[in-house]
């Protein structure tokens, strides 16, 4: 009770604390400074704002364009992995795991991807990443540590933000053709023109792929996995009309998949499928419609209203039975951003969240919805000697939990243009989601009593560019969680059933370094600990979570660049699991980019994935090991001409 007290007084003052900055907005005398932000030089996510990079109090990762574009890669898991983030993959789906968690929220240009429903199977936090395109992507950031005080629910281990391309005038188009292994096949065509007023991008993508082969981690026999293909296709469009300085852009994507869903292994020798899978078919379309006050305007973040909506349709069959969802997200945002001085920036904002649920399940009906009402402030000072602190906080009213304040205090110190070091504490919260609650199949029976997760998070971290060739990033955090969700099977009534355990721990920390050897060569390495531990039920007693899928992450990558060759070699490897639950307690993948840019508008590469042909499996099911066996050794050849 006594901890309970002290979350919500922690949270009622600070959340007074950061209304009481907001207030002074009546008073203050507006700093007219349109300045646009360069964004290679200012992180948004972290703080909702753009904030200079030396001053974001946050573990952050920024993916840019060019290392995208270098990486030719096919998925966005693709370009997480090979930037050392650690991604959760089955034979259908890849989802983020941060701070050895994978309760991520995952937003594009700002709106929530999530669902209150279990779409990946295996996780109810999970979305399945790969079901966005790649080829319109700018940029991607990621921050680590909780993030509810800015974005609600789910932001517990971090955020995610794809922010995609914005049109402009000047008319071009790209077409790119990858051929390889077990008869993998992708084309892209990207394009886009218009003028000062109205600009356009569209892109779209198709990808298609026979079963894949892999080595029983056990016997080292190669087997296929049986409903391993794929069958995918994305689209996005963007439009974008000037009125002056502001600007409305209109949003759409779409993905389609319709191809093979191996669940998992029952037996990788054979090798059996569970349920002998079935094909899957699920459509994704977003629409979102967003108006821009200033863009780049006094605060640098413009300020913006936005409508969007989220649908997921899927009809498949689980074990046999008949399975269909139609999942719908209708939402609402508004932001409004003031300089109120030269030192301080402000952003203030509401949102305004619908979401239902449609499912049947072997002929039982499910239907539900939920919706959330927030208001969030976010308040950065740029102090005296380097210093600069920032704080913010939410309020959120959901329809079954009632309301919750969750909020955030972050110092930063640069100690040169070059180094910042930070300390942030922060709280975030997981609502159980609806299927968690009300389910009601022939193989799951929902818990209406559960409570939601809360969890207050320290990190210690230091940025620092140590000389023109040498850059370090390293961060500590320790994690607490009360109310951890976790599951069941009744053999009383043959039905998973949710319940909320006691406590959960996590600790961890990560450290990535770049050095440039010379202009052709140059070297990133990675490191990343995570421990997690549970308590079930009040004996104070805490127990190492034997399912951590990366206790130990190392990384190291290679680039190298002369004239029109570029080479890209990363190593990743896995140290410290449990082998209860998993074929071996390591492993280690090797993959090689090489591309030839024949010139302006011309470029070739082959990709080789797994190199050392490695038998293993990133995750673990109560199947047995090896059930989601990965895939062995493979080729990508591709071609890209611009015109």
């Amino acid at each position: 009770m006594i901890h309970k007290k002290r979350k919500i007084l922690t949270g009622l003052i600070l959340g007074a604390m950061s209304l009481g900055f907001a207030s002074q907005v009546f008073a203050a005398e507006i700093v007219n400074d349109d300045k646009i932000f360069d964004m290679e030089e200012y992180v948004v996510t972290a703080n909702r704002m753009p904030v200079k990079a030396n001053e974001v109090a946050a573990a952050v990762t920024v993916i840019d364009q060019a290392t995208i574009e270098r990486g030719n890669y096919s998925t966005v898991s693709d370009v997480l992995r090979s930037n050392n983030v650690n991604m959760s993959t089955t034979s259908f789906a890849s989802y983020p795991v941060l701070n050895g968690d994978s309760r991520v929220l995952v937003l594009v240009n700002g709106r929530k991807m999530n669902w209150s429903h279990l779409v990946v199977s295996g996780d109810d936090n999970a979305i399945n990443i790969d079901s966005l395109p790649v080829k319109n992507i700018e940029r991607i950031e990621i921050v680590r540590g909780p993030n509810s005080a800015l974005y609600g629910s789910n932001a517990v281990g971090g955020v995610i933000n794809i922010i995609t391309k914005k049109p402009v005038a000047a008319a071009s188009t790209t077409v790119n053709t990858e051929f390889g292994t077990w008869n993998s096949q992708r084309y892209t065509l990207t394009t886009q023109g218009g003028d000062d007023d109205v600009r356009y991008l569209f892109s779209y993508d198709k990808q298609k792929r026979d079963n894949y082969e892999y080595k029983n981690a056990v016997t080292g026999h190669e087997k296929e996995f049986p409903y391993s293909n794929i069958d995918k296709e994305y689209e996005s469009l963007r439009l974008d009309k000037s009125f002056g300085a502001d600007t409305l852009s209109f949003e759409l994507e779409r993905s389609k998949q319709n191809d093979g869903h191996g669940l998992y292994l029952t037996d990788p020798e054979i090798p059996t499928v569970y349920g002998d899978g079935a094909p899957l078919q699920t459509t994704d379309l977003n629409f979102a419609l967003t108006y821009t006050w200033k863009e780049g305007g006094s605060s640098g973040a413009g300020d913006y209203l936005r409508l969007y909506r989220n649908n997921e349709k899927s009809d498949t069959s689980f074990a046999g039975a008949p399975y269909e969802h139609d999942l719908t997200t209708l939402g609402t945002q508004w932001q409004k951003s003031w300089k109120l001085n030269n030192k301080n920036s402000l952003i203030g904002g509401a949102e305004y969240i619908s979401e239902d649920i449609n499912e049947t399940n072997s002929g039982a009906i499910f239907q539900r919805g939920a919706n959330m009402t927030s208001i969030y402030a976010e308040d950065h000072w740029t102090l005296i000697d380097g210093w600069s602190l920032n704080f913010g906080t939410r309020y959120e009213n959901h329809s079954d939990f009632g309301g919750d304040f969750t909020s955030h205090v972050a110092i930063n110190k640069v100690l040169s243009p070059q180094t910042n070091a930070y300390l942030s504490w922060g709280q975030a919260i997981n609502n159980p989601t609806l299927k968690q609650r009300y389910a009601n199949s022939p193989y799951w029976i929902g818990n209406p009593n559960l409570k939601q997760e809360k969890s207050e998070t320290v990190t210690l971290g230091l940025n620092s560019q140590i000389d023109k060739k040498t850059n370090i990033q390293a961060s500590i955090y320790s994690s607490k969680l009360d109310n951890a969700l976790d599951w069941v099977w009744d053999t009383n009534i043959s039905k998973t059933v949710y319940y909320n355990i006691n406590r959960e721990k996590r600790r961890g920390l990560e450290l990535n370094t770049t050095h440039k050897f010379s202009d052709r060569w140059s070297l990133n390495t990675g490191y990343s600990y995570s421990r997690i531990e549970k308590n079930v039920g009040d004996n104070g007693q805490y127990t190492d979570y034997m399912y951590n899928s990366r206790p130990n992450g190392y990384s190291i990558g290679i680039q190298y660049t002369q004239d029109k060759w570029n080479a890209d070699l990363t190593t990743q490897q896995v140290t410290g699991r449990n082998t209860k639950v998993y074929t071996d307690t390591s492993y280690t993948t090797v993959n090689l980019n090489v591309g030839y840019q024949f010139n302006d508008k011309t470029k070739a590469y082959i990709k080789g994935y797994n190199l050392t042909n490695e038998g293993y499996e990133i995750l673990s099911s109560s199947a047995g090991r090896g059930a989601y066996a990965m895939p062995g050794r493979y080729f990508v050849f591709g071609v890209e001409r611009k015109f």
